[in-house]
């Protein structure tokens, strides 16, 4: 099965600038994050960013660096450019694995690409909340799942009902989905969550999530989280 694993970086992240190249060990967590992709199926990783810091520091570890547009909204509208400027045909299947998951290994992305692909719309992957603390982190987006409806929160409250688990930071779709994702305007769920995905779900896209084979770990989202690796 062909797929491609893109990873957006920017530097700018508003809750832990720099984060992508923070050293873990001998390597910045951008690399690591890289070096996991590298072990699945994927036909090809990609990094995809608006930053020349970044783009110059993955170039010390790969020549599939591309600089994309400090336009782009979120790390989907990234994927959706670096799709354009590589051709890829509608049908092309795109993992977008998120810069800050240094522990996320590789079988998750070849359950997530296998499962995806033949749907149509998002797909993406869920685990069990580690602790009581995660239920109000706003850091831990929350994935709420009611028999087949599905939605998306950062703080879980009276109005979500049905069972609660930890959103993890990777999608996959294809091309012509993202073709129509640029299309759209932002959704209010989107903005106000600071969630991309809102933009498929209030859009009528169908939405597919499965639980992840193995525990991802913990999405890197300050220096405290950095400290606990």
């Amino acid at each position: 099965m062909k797929f491609y694993v893109v990873i957006p970086a920017r530097y700018d992240s508003s809750r832990f600038p720099g984060k992508v190249l923070k050293e873990i060990g001998s390597k910045t967590m951008l690399e690591h994050v890289f070096d996991n992709a590298m072990k699945s199926s994927a036909s090809n990783v990609f990094i995809a960013t608006d930053s020349n810091r970044v783009f110059h520091e993955a170039q010390k570890f790969t020549k599939n660096v591309f600089m994309t547009s400090d336009n782009n909204i979120n790390g989907t509208e990234r994927i959706a450019e670096l799709s354009k400027i590589l051709d890829w045909p509608d049908e092309t299947l795109v993992i977008n694995l998120q810069a800050d998951m240094p522990q996320l290994q590789s079988d998750n992305i070849d359950f997530l690409a296998d499962k995806a692909k033949n749907n149509s719309g998002l797909s993406t992957l869920y685990y069990d909340l580690q602790s009581s603390e995660s239920k109000i982190d706003t850091n831990t987006v929350k994935i709420c799942i009611n028999n087949n409806h599905i939605s998306f929160c950062r703080e879980v409250g009276s109005a979500d009902k049905g069972d609660i688990f930890k959103h993890i930071g990777i999608y996959a779709y294809h091309v012509r989905d993202l073709k129509g994702y640029i299309k759209l305007k932002q959704s209010s769920n989107e903005k106000d969550l600071s969630l991309e995905q809102y933009r498929f779900v209030d859009n009528g896209y169908n939405i597919a999530a499965y639980f992840a084979l193995s525990d991802p770990g913990a999405s890197i989202d300050s220096l405290d989280n950095l400290n606990q690796l």
